[in-house]
């Protein structure tokens, strides 16, 4: 993230001393050809630049294909389409669905409308593992309880508004409902303390998690359930995910298969 930022820093300054340096030859042009004229003339009147000092122009220009004012029209045509997509990229709601060349764009499903960093079929999870026969490893100290999802979605929920916030850039603010990880620990018969998570996901290096004592231990920290009062879409997560306070989103483990709390 810094490199960019420096690299954009780089690139603008970069083009401030690009306008400068040229800002004489476009005081000239605009004064020997005028702002608008040229964006009157149509193709059939439409004429190569002459030949510039620096050699910049050809010397046999072939025939214009298209005006001015149809280039000017073109680019801000563009441009305008780069901006409604990039909008819907970085508001959200909505405008996600114009989204359609961000890499994290679309309609993401789950009533939740927010990116999905990988989706359940990019992570090898299928419906089938996460269907009836669906169980969550509850362990500590080689003991292990395995609850349904009906039997987490029995016990006292807790309901938190907690961001994820991707290393890709995008935050997704969202209200999430699930049980808070303490009460788990305290259901394994320890207190809160180191946690591996593991997914369902059945290989990839984000497939599991180490949570420390102070994020397992923290209220808002909950094995969530439901996303904005609706149960999580499969690429969100379904059954059950992590979300943990200032949590990078890539740790914010989906499909959770077991919790393994130290003893």
């Amino acid at each position: 993230m810094v490199a960019h930022y420096y690299g954009g820093v780089v690139f603008i300054a970069a083009l401030l001393v690009h306008l400068v340096v040229k800002m004489p030859v476009v005081v000239r042009a605009y004064r020997d050809r005028g702002v608008l004229a040229p964006l009157r003339e149509d193709l059939a009147h439409t004429r190569p630049e002459p030949p510039d000092e620096d050699g910049l122009v050809a010397a046999e220009p072939a025939a214009p294909t298209i005006s001015r004012r149809g280039l000017l029209a073109f680019v801000g045509a563009g441009s305008t389409a780069i901006l409604i997509t990039g909008a819907g990229q970085s508001v959200g709601g909505p405008l996600r669905r114009l989204a359609v060349l961000a890499p994290r764009g679309g309609d993401q499903g789950g009533g939740a409308e927010f990116p999905i960093n990988k989706t359940a079929r990019n992570a090898g999870v299928t419906p089938a593992m996460t269907g009836a026969d669906y169980r969550l490893v509850l362990a500590a100290g080689g003991r292990e309880l395995q609850l349904t999802r009906d039997d987490l979605l029995a016990l006292s929920q807790r309901t938190e508004t907690l961001p994820i916030a991707c290393v890709e850039g995008w935050t997704a603010t969202r209200g999430w409902t699930g049980v808070p990880l303490a009460a788990l620990a305290a259901m394994a018969g320890v207190p809160p303390g180191e946690l591996l998570v593991e997914s369902l996901q059945p290989r990839g290096v984000l497939n599991q998690a180490t949570l420390s004592c102070d994020q397992v231990a923290d209220e808002r920290s909950l094995l969530a359930l439901t996303v904005e009062g609706e149960p999580l879409s499969l690429d969100h997560g379904y059954p059950a995910r992590i979300i943990v306070p200032a949590l990078p989103g890539v740790h914010c483990t989906k499909w959770v298969a077991a919790l393994r709390f130290a003893a």
